[in-house]
């Protein structure tokens, strides 16, 4: 459970540090301290993209289970 979530928040913090974070927090409405217990269902997946598209304006990488 959340492990793809989580790696959006390692690559938003690389693009774009704490700020970044923040607001990947405040469009998702999940933290990163609680991002493991979601599950990485689509509807969450596809919900931290868009989030991390609008923040650093280009489009985010595929964080698969083959990348785990």
């Amino acid at each position: 459970m959340g492990k793809i979530l989580l790696k959006y928040y390692q690559y938003i913090i690389v693009e774009k540090g704490s700020e970044g974070k923040t607001e990947l927090a405040k469009l998702t409405k999940i933290s990163s301290i609680i991002a493991p217990l979601h599950p990485d269902s689509p509807e969450n997946i596809e919900l931290f993209k868009d989030a991390v598209k609008k923040i650093t304006g280009k489009m985010p990488p595929d964080f698969s289970e083959t990348t785990l």
